[in-house]
């Protein structure tokens, strides 16, 4: 179609619009509360037109086509998006009131509406959006202006109003794309291609748990002493306090023995009189002398005990001595009394 017919048409079609400021209503197919907000809406928007305000009257009519849809509501529409340049929209609308006029037998009307689209189709502007095959990545979704495009649409020159249009694309896996295109007027085709898209990194790996410390116990335990050994006492020196030891517990066993030797002594009391004794008399006070000459015996051993502790405590070396050098001691005790022996 050449550049003249198209605008013989677009002449037309706006001589068309200005028959329709003056036409009657559209009928309404129903009735109701949708039917009489559609019909309010309407009005508002053949005023607003009226004056020239066809950016608050296109959403008005949109509106009222919703509620209640027309032919004529459809023609208003059309002629309301052409006059803001919205061209792609108005040769949409054009072609759906066409489509609906004709299922209607309105002749007249499907004949100005198709006038209508025809003088737009020369004068729309398209976008095409380019997906190559190395960038088609599993899982890709490309959308214009928030809005999912199917890939049948991608490499498709698709008719678009003027302005601004932002393309965004992502793949599972793969950092997300986008970019803004300008679509003029005059442009005729605007062409956007989707890069292929990077991999994304790998996420970083999840902070291991903080390990819990055991709750510490508020009361302290008692310190238990080292061993002499484990301090480095040399054994000769551990050897004569063990026997310094068994030694004071020899002779306080002596002692207690001695109280009972006495005991039992005061026993033959009832059975003597000053040196002489009956038979049980004579039979107590020998137990009581044999009970005494146990505990002199115990005595002696304590006491040697002792001496032997002092002996080996002077005797042997230093903590700083070697472990070679340190006297091995035995000790032992029998009824004969206290036997050392070992090595010095």
């Amino acid at each position: 179609m050449s550049r003249r017919r198209a605008a013989r048409l677009g002449a037309a079609a706006l001589a068309s619009i200005a028959a329709l400021a003056g036409a009657p209503r559209p009928a309404r197919a129903q009735a109701g509360g949708d039917a009489a907000t559609a019909e309010v809406l309407f009005d508002q928007a053949i005023a607003l037109m009226r004056e020239g305000k066809y950016t608050e009257a296109c959403p008005r009519l949109a509106e009222s086509q919703r509620l209640d849809a027309g032919v004529g509501t459809l023609m208003y529409l059309a002629a309301c998006y052409e006059r803001l340049g919205k061209t792609a929209s108005a040769w949409a609308t054009y072609r759906e009131a066409a489509d609906a006029a004709g299922r209607r037998g309105q002749l007249d009307r499907e004949q100005q509406a198709r006038e209508g689209a025809a003088a737009l189709e020369a004068r729309l502007s398209r976008l095409l959006i380019e997906v190559p095959a190395g960038s088609a990545a599993p899982g890709l979704s490309v959308r214009r202006n928030g809005q999912e495009l199917a890939p049948v649409l991608w490499g498709t020159p698709m008719p678009v109003d003027p302005g601004a249009y932002t393309i965004e694309a992502s793949a599972p896996g793969r950092l997300p794309w986008s970019a803004t295109v300008a679509v003029d007027p005059a442009s005729g085709t605007a062409t956007v291609a989707v890069p292929p898209l990077v991999e994304a990194p790998a996420p970083p790996p999840l902070p291991a748990a903080p390990a819990v410390a055991p709750r510490a116990s508020t009361t302290a335990a008692p310190a238990r002493p080292a061993p002499p050994d484990a301090a480095g006492m040399p054994a000769a020196r551990v050897a004569a306090l063990v026997a310094a030891s068994a030694g004071v517990v020899g002779i306080g066993a002596s002692i207690g023995v001695g109280f009972a030797a006495r005991a039992r002594f005061e026993d033959a009391g009832p059975h003597c009189e000053g040196d002489l004794c009956d038979d049980d008399g004579l039979t107590i006070r020998e137990d009581a002398l044999g009970i005494a000459r146990a505990g002199t015996v115990v005595f002696i051993a304590g006491a040697a005990a002792v001496a032997a502790g002092g002996v080996l405590w002077l005797t042997s070396p230093s903590p700083r001595a070697s472990a070679g050098a340190r006297p091995a001691v035995q000790i032992g005790l029998g009824p004969a009394g206290l036997s050392l022996g070992g090595r010095f």
